[in-house]
């Protein structure tokens, strides 16, 4: 009789076991599946959200060093506008622009009134004569609505135009429209002034020094072809060109 309710309760202690091993209910693993699929949805939004930013970061990147490279290509060129590898004749001579070719001026920046084209000259191949030399210069276009700074290349002696057609060489584009949209592209030279300068007790020339500011806004082209919220950047300069201008 003793064996036999030991045995009982064994089996008693086993079934209990087993139903404490029998797993989860359906609602348990309905519930369990919920919360799994509420969390992994999360992490991929989480994810996604990450390489976006890191997307973004990098379109910024680009988008300033289009305007940051654009920028010093433009100060670079003007800081030398008037150069001679002759000027050094122009102290003490007051008609040193117009004595030939061996201290001859390149010529002074000239600045459209829209403010969006502007030309200079300067002794590229430092020989001392200005006329060999092709005039610079750069603008902003807008082909398809979309702004691009683009610098003038032609042969020495012709004159650039600023209502070209754009892309029409020798135009060449500086920025790439498949990236940045320059939406602002300034140039102001009011900062410049002219001051007399007395060579002797009976003549004097007027030396005409020159500031320049550029000012350059751009915005990523992917930005807005998604729609998503534009941010732009904006750089700019003041260039004090080293190279004054003497007014004859």
């Amino acid at each position: 009789m003793y064996k036999l309710i030991n045995r009982q309760k064994r089996q008693m202690r086993a079934m209990s076991l087993i139903k404490r091993q029998a797993g989860a209910s359906l609602m348990e693993t309905m519930i369990a599946l919920g919360l799994s699929a509420l969390v992994t949805s999360a992490m991929v939004v989480l994810m996604a959200n990450s390489l976006g930013t890191a997307t973004r970061i990098i379109h910024m990147t680009q988008l300033t060093d289009e305007l940051r490279n654009a920028m010093s290509m433009m100060t670079r060129d003007v800081r030398r506008a008037n150069y001679s590898a002759n000027a050094i004749f122009c102290y003490g001579n007051s008609n040193c622009g117009a004595s030939g070719a061996v201290a001859q001026q390149a010529g002074d920046i000239q600045v459209l009134p829209d403010d969006e084209c502007f030309s200079f000259t300067l002794d590229r191949n430092s020989d001392g004569n200005a006329a060999n030399d092709s005039v610079s210069a750069f603008r902003r276009v807008t082909p398809n609505e979309v702004g691009v700074i683009e610098m003038w290349a032609g042969a020495a002696g012709t004159t650039p135009n600023c209502g070209a057609a754009p892309g029409d060489f020798p135009w060449i584009a500086v920025t790439d429209p498949r990236t940045v949209n320059v939406t602002l592209f300034t140039v102001d030279d009011a900062a410049s002034f002219i001051r007399e300068i007395t060579e002797s007790e009976t003549s004097s020339f007027n030396n005409r020094q020159r500031q320049v500011q550029i000012t350059l806004e751009g915005q990523l082209v992917l930005e807005e072809a998604r729609g998503d919220v534009i941010v732009g950047r904006e750089v700019g300069d003041i260039i004090y060109v080293r190279n004054d201008y003497i007014v004859l």
